[in-house]
């Protein structure tokens, strides 16, 4: 096991490469690390930062490996070094107020839910530019909204990812804010999705309680790991619609995820053996057109995974009094929809 320690940074001469940095994070390489390359052993202990990013750390001096700099990400470890890895300075990202039309489910003056559209990033992150997000529409749409929660994402108390439409709701009020995160730490909050996926399942309905987290081979993608840096993850799911007329088996999920982990539909689903459509990830194709899949089909071209937040349980931050919110099914999902017929279970 890696023993990390994380110390504050002695300060440096400005324009050096830890200028800036607040903190260093020091760990011993186990001895049946030993032959790894450096690149790589950081990526599985740094996780929070891609391979790429480590490799300009090392190029920046920013990795030393028993108190001299690291030239060579293809380095290859003997074990029982000491690395040292001062991570760089997170950029400043300013959101600023944009025009962007959102779908408003209900608003009042605690809280905002909208649809979001697929395609949209909920707010800005390093790497990418801070503008067209759900932040900066956000900005634009409720003035005193700056002012609420983190800097770089107020507002926001769950997120979505970039391809998955669906509800959301926002705080415009920092007891809002308070309340809402409160909820959704606590698991107070019910989220139903829908998930358009390949086969269909042996079962009606059923359990996936499986642990997660980060893949040791592509930090942007997720898996199921059983050791000490996994995270409990359940979604329960049920079959809602099936495709009886097309030429492969393909169903609609209906899923309740009970945790919130990064990508856990997504994953779960996957390791039930039922990717999702269209998902660059952890699916099987990037495009599919549904007239492709059956000769009395419409035309209706699918290009991001078919993932839907459908409906949103919880209690009202003020009041407490219990809402449920549903967002309809988007263009790009309806006639896959409509093709399909309900289960009968």
């Amino acid at each position: 096991m890696v023993q990390e320690q994380v110390r504050p940074v002695v300060p440096v001469a400005e324009g050096s490469p830890d200028s800036g940095a607040s903190e260093f994070r020091e760990s011993q390489v186990p001895e049946t690390d030993g032959g790894e390359r450096l690149d790589s052993w950081l990526a599985r202990h740094h996780t929070d930062h891609s391979r790429s990013e480590l490799r300009r750390c090392i190029e920046d001096g920013r990795v030393t490996i028993d108190g001299v700099a690291a030239k060579k990400a293809s380095r290859k470890l003997n074990g029982g070094e000491k690395i040292r890895f001062t991570p760089p300075p997170p950029p400043q990202i300013t959101p600023l107020p944009e025009d962007v039309p959102l779908e408003i489910l209900h608003q009042d003056e605690h809280l905002l839910v909208i649809s979001k559209e697929a395609g949209m990033i909920v707010h800005p992150s390093p790497g990418a530019p801070p503008e067209g997000t759900l932040v900066n529409a956000l900005l634009g749409h409720s003035r005193g909204i700056a002012d609420v929660g983190e800097e770089d994402r107020p507002g926001i108390v769950h997120r979505l990812d970039r391809e998955t439409s669906g509800v959301m709701v926002i705080a415009r009020t920092n007891a809002a804010h308070r309340e809402l995160s409160r909820q959704f730490h606590d698991r107070e909050v019910s989220k139903e999705y829908l998930a358009l996926c390949h086969g269909q399942p042996e079962n009606p309905s059923g359990e996936i309680d499986l642990p997660l987290a980060r893949s040791f081979t592509d930090t942007k993608k997720w898996t199921v790991r059983h050791d000490a840096d996994a995270r409990n993850a359940f979604t329960a799911w049920k079959l809602k619609k099936t495709f009886p007329d097309l030429r492969q088996p393909i169903s609609w999920i209906h899923c309740f995820p009970r945790t919130g982990r990064t990508h856990q539909i997504r994953v779960h689903l996957r390791a039930l053996g039922h990717p999702i459509l269209c998902d660059y990830l952890y699916g099987r194709e990037k495009r599919l057109d549904l007239a492709k899949l059956g000769r009395q089909q419409p035309e209706a071209v699918l290009e991001r995974h078919a993932l839907h937040a459908w409906k949103l349980h919880l209690k009202h931050p003020a009041s407490g009094q219990s809402m449920l919110f549903e967002a309809p099914l988007p263009a790009d999902l309806v006639p896959w929809w409509t093709a399909g017929t309900l289960w009968q279970s």
